[in-house]
């Protein structure tokens, strides 16, 4: 049986000097831990842990019960060939801080790349990719971090045809994890992204997250309308009035199938979860009512909803 371990919200303002605020409202909408990026709070530079704004987040969190999961910088790409030195250091600095943080979990993406690139080059680009889970996930070990490579959506980039990552498909996500073979190396489900990569490319939800569960120990809860993005230079606001894209909505504004996609999947025996909802959208409100849903689907990874049907 599958155990959540802890049920948290991503930071939804990245200014340090407002981050007690910030903690406050997540603690007060049931938040046992908040998921930080450190690059958009300015807590790295230059491939390095900038100390003085870490200081600043140990000491908001300080007497608090919040836990920390980090979230390396979205340009974090172990394929990359071209600034292979910056992207070790950054990964390395994002898991220094991870360290001081008290953080057990840190969330990598895998590589978007050029189309044409991954196509004539893709076992090159994975094994690069490999070599570099390895390696961040030795440095991991030494700070008891577990890194967990997430599932992709399509995005702008892959409908235009300019890049493509081989996580929109789950399946190539837990082949790549299970290929990497670190104890300190796992997996995140981020459901909508597999969602709306799933409605663009012909697969089934429910089977492409339970081929990533069995090595997941993260997931990401968010929500949309499984659309692609395709309009040509949407305005501010406009994406949400399209319900395109990887929106990052409060639970319930978007048409997520939860109940079908998370009950019966074969995860580990602990996962945690967090709510990535877009600042924008998160207010006190729509965080404690999606923090209340996120509970009642916890329940149906736990089988908690399941045993209590057959009573």
């Amino acid at each position: 049986m599958t155990t959540v371990s802890s049920l948290g919200v991503m930071l939804t303002r990245y200014d340090a000097a407002a981050l007690p605020g910030a903690f406050d409202m997540l603690e007060a909408a049931g938040a046992a831990h908040v998921e930080i990026n450190p690059a958009l709070l300015h807590a790295i530079v230059n491939g390095r842990p900038h100390t003085p704004v870490v200081n600043q987040i140990v000491a908001a969190l300080q007497g608090r019960p919040l836990g920390v999961v980090l979230h390396a910088p979205l340009s974090l790409n172990l394929m990359d060939d071209t600034n292979a030195a910056i992207q070790r250091s950054v990964g390395e600095a994002s898991l220094e801080i991870a360290a001081a943080l008290g953080a057990r979990r840190m969330v990598v993406h895998p590589g978007w790349i050029e189309t044409s690139r991954l196509r004539l080059e893709r076992d090159a680009l994975m094994a690069r990719e490999r070599d570099g889970l390895r390696a961040l996930g030795d440095v991991a070990a030494s700070a008891g971090v577990t890194l967990c490579l997430e599932n992709m959506p399509t995005n702008e980039d892959y409908a235009d045809g300019s890049l493509i990552n081989h996580g929109l498909d789950c399946r190539s996500v837990a082949a790549q994890v299970a290929a990497v073979d670190h104890p300190n190396v796992a997996a995140t489900i981020d459901v909508s992204h597999a969602y709306i990569a799933s409605r663009c490319q012909g697969f089934t939800l429910t089977d492409q997250l339970c081929a990533l569960a069995p090595v997941t120990r993260h997931m990401h809860l968010h929500d949309s309308f499984g659309k692609v993005p395709t309009l040509p230079r949407p305005r501010a606001g406009e994406t949400l009035a399209y319900g395109m894209g990887d929106l990052h909505l409060p639970l319930g504004w978007g048409d997520l199938p939860w109940e079908t996609a998370l009950t019966g999947l074969p995860l580990p025996d602990e996962v945690s979860l967090t709510l990535e909802i877009t600042p924008r959208y998160a207010t006190a409100e729509t965080l404690a009512d999606s923090v209340t849903r996120a509970r009642a689907l916890a329940a149906r990874l736990t089988g908690t909803a399941r045993r209590a049907a057959a009573e």
